[in-house]
């Protein structure tokens, strides 16, 4: 999948504009030129614009050939200094590139992100923690949660953020020495709120040193049972909004946290 800022696309169809209209006025923009048409054979390639792509390349064939001395790679770009060809020549090639170019776009669907999700779609998002440190394939999850949260899809991120909390839950309960059930959280919940009612006196050592690291997988677990509905798993006409989601992220980003610094 091609990430690029729509800034990037409002700034090449300025530039043709600009570069078309000197070529039917008088003089060129050469400078331009190089940047709007490098940018435009390397996205056209990085999308499949295939028809693009090749008449951006014939019209570079065409520049070089007329003249080798004008054209030179720097740092793997292109750089022509001044047009080797006709004006109404290079005119007619750029115009083309924007006909095809246009037509070719028509085909492809682009969604944009809203700027308070992208960091959602950034894979660098959760790697500078605990939680990439010592469970990464979790975060590779998250990250999957995350992407589907920025799409709108929030049952799908619902989802990926439930493998998460199963990974986690699984450690608890290994922690406790009870069994996981997948298919229901209760036991763990009710076996917390067991040993943190007994009297004082009756608590283990250990288990008084742990209590408050159990304390707040308590409270997380609570949370995270308030905003999962489980029903959701198997009723396909139950659906996430996207407060759902936005909570779950939340609340599932910090119990994971909370256990990964423990266990």
């Amino acid at each position: 999948m091609l990430e690029f800022s729509a800034e990037t696309y409002v700034d090449i169809a300025q530039q043709l504009g600009m570069i078309i209209g000197a070529l039917k006025g008088q003089g060129t923009a050469t400078h331009d030129f190089n940047k709007a048409f490098n940018t435009i054979l390397g996205d056209a390639e990085s999308l499949g614009l295939v028809v693009t792509r090749d008449q951006v390349a014939r019209m570079i064939v065409e520049q070089v050939s007329a003249d080798r001395t004008k054209a030179h790679l720097t740092d793997g770009v292109l750089h022509i200094q001044d047009q080797a060809i006709d004006p109404n020549r290079l005119l007619y090639h750029m115009e083309t590139v924007i006909t095809v170019l246009k037509s070719e776009l028509r085909s492809i669907k682009f969604r944009a992100i809203p700027k308070e999700k992208a960091r959602y779609c950034d894979p660098k998002w959760l790697t500078d923690g605990v939680l990439f440190d010592k469970y990464p394939d979790t975060v590779d999850e998250f990250q999957r949660a995350g992407r589907c949260f920025a799409f709108g899809e929030n049952t799908a991120c619902i989802f990926h953020l439930m493998r998460v909390t199963e990974f986690y839950l699984n450690k608890v309960a290994d922690s406790l020495g009870v069994p996981f059930n997948p298919l229901g959280w209760d036991h763990i919940g009710k076996h917390l709120t067991k040993e943190m009612e007994k009297k004082y006196h009756d608590k283990t050592a250990a288990w008084k040193s742990s209590e408050p690291f159990y304390a707040s997988v308590l409270t997380d677990i609570q949370a995270i049972s308030k905003g999962h509905r489980n029903s959701a798993l198997h009723d396909i006409e139950r659906k996430y909004e996207e407060r759902d989601a936005s909570y779950m992220l939340t609340v599932i980003e910090q119990f994971s946290t909370h256990v990964a610094e423990k266990l």
